[in-house]
């Protein structure tokens, strides 16, 4: 019994100390404890870790440039780790595993993405082609595409002459091309391009690199772990800018006839793109198409930057919400300065795939207050080569299928004949054999259709008009042709 009692005795004293325990390290009653929040003092900039996940238009074209590298004889495209930068391997990835057993590779599709099908009308192949391929393979086109309308813009009418497109070219095409962007722009100022462009990538990884580096001074695991994922994915884009990944393909039965065809771009915004050229020149931009040939290097390739990107994209969140503020601010400057050299890297890959076509025959007829105006300066006032002599425009359905404007096609032929190939319209037109040949044609297009469709003879009348002023006729000339009306 007094076993039992002093047992009981030692429990009731340890039970006491535990409670003066308890009592020294709660000093307030838990009934009255509350929840308070921490102070932070410490900067941070977790909701931007997002940036890098967010839709970028110019990313998806950048990762599109990486995998075709089109002018790669010419400079090396330099992907960087932008804003957004993660999502087009995310997709790749989604994509591929969603996939059905039989798939278009995520790579065709990606550059498929950033190909814009220009809608024409043409007579190309009897007018079988209805849409051009316009992408980063054509970019020196960019500037006709997208040429400044006047105020009647459904009159403006821009014309470029195609005689090269984007076909994967030889050893000798490749040592043409840098012949002529030296020619154009100089050796020193190529090479200084080509050089720019590499330097701005290797800033880029030096700067993630950098960044990985301090992850560990400061004991960051997370923005060490950030880093060194990014670092990952720029040694892929590294390595995938240096392999042909995806080319361009054309089919090798292409139409060798080379008589000059036209292709109508009509844009929504208004204006109207002409593009000229051969037959099989414009034929092997309308069938070309991209191409993905798998082997292992490629394939190798390939789910490197995918999966690092994949990775990339998930670490952009979740390591962002633990890093230190300042590494927070780093990677943050990392997306701000690819992104923003990646817009410089494009100004100057225009410039050197533009001035690797070598001289460019385009013209534009714009602020023409009639359609009429523009079709006649556009067939006799412009560059010779961009003339456009023989399109036959009611065939196409740009004009209405009448008396009128199909005597106006016949009368344009005529005129282009007589002139022959000159350069310029002479100002004022010299009084001579071609100018009488001229108000002849004119003043018996006139009859015609005062004869044959006389509700249409006003509208004759002005196109005699407009034709006598392209040419630069006199005044007298002009007056003249009123006259022959009321004749």
């Amino acid at each position: 019994m007094s076993l039992f009692r002093s047992s009981f005795l030692t429990l009731n004293l340890f039970a006491l100390l535990d409670y003066v325990q308890a009592k020294t390290d709660f000093p307030t009653p838990l009934s009255e404890a509350h929840p308070e929040l921490k102070a932070d003092d410490g900067v941070t900039f977790d909701p931007l870790g997002v940036a890098a996940i967010l839709y970028n238009e110019r990313a998806d074209r950048s990762a599109a440039r990486l995998y075709t590298q089109y002018d790669r004889n010419l400079f090396i495209w330099p992907h960087m780790t932008m804003i957004g930068g993660t999502l087009p391997p995310m997709q790749m990835l989604v994509e591929r595993l969603t996939a059905p057993f039989k798939w278009i590779h995520p790579a065709i599709k990606m550059c498929a993405k950033d190909t814009t099908m220009l809608s024409i009308r043409s007579n190309i192949s009897g007018n079988v082609f209805r849409q051009l391929p316009y992408n980063l393979s054509n970019t020196w086109l960019s500037d006709i595409v997208s040429f400044e309308p006047s105020e009647h813009p459904g009159n403006d009418f821009a014309i470029v002459y195609v005689d090269r497109v984007q076909a994967e070219g030889s050893e000798s095409d490749n040592h043409a091309q840098k012949i002529r962007i030296r020619s154009e722009i100089g050796n020193l100022r190529w090479k200084a391009g080509r050089w720019t462009l590499n330097l701005l990538c290797i800033i880029n990884g030096a700067m993630v690199l950098t960044g990985m580096v301090f992850g560990i001074l400061l004991a960051d695991i997370w923005a060490f772990t950030l880093f060194l994922l990014y670092s990952c994915h720029w040694g892929a884009s590294v390595a995938i800018s240096l392999t042909k990944m995806v080319t361009v393909h054309t089919p090798s039965k292409i139409d060798p006839e080379d008589s000059d065809r036209f292709a109508v771009y009509e844009r929504e915004e208004g204006g109207t793109v002409i593009f000229k050229g051969p037959q099989n020149t414009l034929e092997t931009w309308a069938r070309s198409t991209w191409e993905y040939k798998p082997d292992w290097t490629k394939d190798s390739l390939h789910w490197l930057w995918v999966i690092t990107g994949s990775l990339c994209g998930v670490a952009s969140v979740a390591c962002m919400v633990n890093m230190h503020g300042n590494m927070q601010l780093g990677f943050l400057a990392v997306l701000v300065y690819a992104s923003v050299a990646e817009i410089g890297s494009t100004r100057i890959a225009r410039i050197l795939q533009t001035k690797a076509q070598g001289p460019i025959s385009k013209d534009a007829v714009r602020g023409n207050s009639t359609r009429s105006l523009a079709i006649i300066r556009a067939t006799l006032a412009v560059t010779p080569r961009c003339r456009l002599t023989g399109l036959d425009w009611i065939s196409m359905g740009l004009l209405p299928d009448m008396l009128v404007f199909r005597e106006m096609q016949l009368l344009l032929a005529d005129i282009s004949q007589i002139l022959g190939d000159y350069k310029e319209i002479p100002k004022p037109f010299p009084k001579d054999s071609r100018k009488l040949a001229i108000t002849t044609k004119c003043e018996m297009f006139v009859h015609n259709i005062k004869a044959k469709d006389s509700g249409r003879e006003n509208l004759a009348l002005r196109i005699g008009k407009e034709i006598y002023k392209t040419l630069n006729f006199s005044d007298e000339d002009i007056s003249d042709l009123d006259k022959c009306l009321k004749k």
